[in-house]
């Protein structure tokens, strides 16, 4: 009997990425994820499989909760989290058998002063989920990735960064984090605007979900099952 597809709660993070990549990948795309939905999908599957938590609700609905992933945990699922809530999931969960994919989820051990708010953003409610405000975390990969070729250097994107997570996720719209970049960080108009424009196309969420839906991390461990 062949394997059922892996299951993948995503939503704005989906943004920008071809249809055929899903297609390609093999999976069950599903949307954000809120509390009992994990439940509800394992108890619909004959035998344990893969799950992949990409992005999930936290304010209109209840949250996954860290007890129903730890069930189809300990039921023999493979569970996977990459980009957004499903990254901050896979750190907490780190110790409990839960799987982390991506710069995101690395990002919890590179930064101490990295948070699950910069994750967050608004967002269309409706597939394709086009996104209205740009996650902190996308331009925190934009200034280590491209900061110190436009002549941004640590200090100035530090500023930056502290002066964007004051704010509310939902008022980090480009032309505040332009606003950001010019006035507290000291970055000319011309290397912001490339900035934001190399960011709009590498945004991390989106990437590290196409890299993990490539390589498909879940198959080098093996057919997933029941603990013992």
């Amino acid at each position: 009997m062949p394997e059922p597809p892996p299951l993948l709660f995503a939503g704005p993070s989906t943004w920008g990425l071809s249809p055929a990549l899903f297609v390609e990948a093999g999976v069950q795309l599903l949307p954000p994820v809120r509390r009992g939905d994990v439940g509800r999908q394992a108890g619909s599957r004959a035998r344990p499989g893969v799950m992949i938590v990409c992005d999930g609700v936290f304010q209109i609905a209840p949250a996954v909760s860290h007890r129903e992933l730890c069930e189809a945990i300990d039921a023999g699922w493979q569970v996977w989290g990459v980009s957004s809530l499903g990254a901050i999931r896979a750190h907490e969960l780190r110790d409990e058998g839960m799987h982390g994919f991506g710069g995101v989820y690395e990002m919890f051990d590179r930064f101490d002063d990295f948070t699950d708010d910069e994750m967050c953003l608004l967002h269309c409610p409706v597939a394709p989920y086009f996104p209205v405000t740009e996650p902190l975390v996308n331009l925190r990969h934009a200034l280590d990735q491209r900061g110190r070729e436009l002549g941004i250097d640590d200090a100035a994107a530090a500023a930056v960064v502290d002066a964007l997570r004051r704010l509310w996720f939902g008022d980090r719209t480009h032309e505040r984090i332009r606003k950001a970049l010019i006035e507290d960080g000291g970055v000319p108009v011309q290397a912001a605007d490339q900035l934001l424009h190399w960011l709009s196309a590498h945004r991390l969420k989106t990437l590290d979900l196409a890299r993990l839906l490539r390589a498909k991390p879940w198959q080098a461990l093996g057919a997933p099952g029941r603990k013992p």
